[in-house]
């Protein structure tokens, strides 16, 4: 029994120092990381503050020479501001240009360091210049859908203006532009965007009892076109005379649509009225009715 006991104890007090062991170790291991982790900020925050007094010295004394205060010279044109920096001995370097458009081409847009802080004579300032604005040459988009053509030129940066007449293009497409196609204009600019309506509307005039060549004169001018044409042998009018059309009177077609005549007389007898009316008005004698 008390061998028993003995072996017992043993094992109780061998257990506790392996214990204690493996959680001495686990914060050696944890002081170690943080040890480490602070040397590294350390080391960030000096070089940072060695960086800082070297490049831009704001604590330092202007008085003594060894820095000089960056002028202000966002706005002004390239070569003033060159004049200005380097005129105090720092480097001027044009980093890039952006399209700007409202500053005129070659001002300066930004600079770094900043006006007003310090800097130690040789040490570079940035500037970026003013491409002035963007220039795009207007697209032709004549026959486009207004969809179509709208994203064209919003896409470019263009406002576009939406402008709707009547026009033999068809309903919906585009037109022009105004200003017209092939135009180099700035970005952002107004364009009107001529939109068309169809064909405009005509009104059919009266043609009854004029002769067929006054008829096709007046269907010109309304810009209406002859479609078919049919003779009544038996009409008491004179051959070439109007007896009918269609559609009637007053109705409204689009410029472009037809209008069907019918004509007095027999086709041999009306060509024949008409090559001689054609000869009479050639050699200016009155018409004979």
């Amino acid at each position: 029994m008390s061998y028993r006991r003995r072996r017992g104890l043993g094992r109780h007090r061998s257990g506790e120092p392996r214990t204690e062991t493996q959680g001495t170790g686990k914060g050696l291991g944890m002081q170690r990381a943080i040890l480490g982790t602070g040397l590294v900020v350390a080391c960030l925050l000096v070089g940072y503050a060695i960086a800082t007094l070297w490049l831009s010295p704001a604590s330092a004394n202007a008085d003594d020479g060894s820095i000089v205060q960056v002028p202000d010279v966002v706005g002004e044109p390239d070569a003033e501001a060159r004049r200005l920096i380097e005129g105090i001995g720092l480097e001027y370097t044009v980093r890039r240009g952006l399209a700007h458009r409202d500053a005129p081409e070659g001002t300066v847009l930004a600079q770094s360091p900043l006006a007003g802080q310090f800097a130690r004579p040789g040490a570079p300032v940035d500037v970026t210049l003013s491409r002035g604005p963007e220039v795009h040459t207007l697209p032709d988009v004549a026959g486009l859908s207004e969809r179509q053509a709208g994203i064209v030129l919003e896409r470019l940066g263009y406002d576009v203006e939406i402008e709707r007449r009547a026009d033999p293009m068809a309903a919906g497409r585009a037109v022009e532009t105004r200003p017209a196609a092939g135009t180099d204009l700035a970005v952002p600019s107004p364009v009107v965007l001529v939109v068309s309506e169809g064909a405009p509307i005509v009104v059919i005039p009266d043609m009854l009892g004029m002769h067929i060549d006054d008829a096709l004169q007046i269907l010109s001018e309304v810009r209406l076109e002859l479609g078919s044409i049919s003779f009544d042998s038996e009409a008491p009018e004179a051959p070439g005379r109007i007896v009918g059309q269609y559609p009637p009177v007053g109705y409204s077609l689009r410029a472009g649509d037809s209008v069907e005549l019918r004509v007095a007389g027999d086709p041999d007898r009306v060509n024949e009225g008409l090559d001689s009316r054609r000869e009479r008005t050639r050699n200016g004698e009155p018409e004979l009715l």
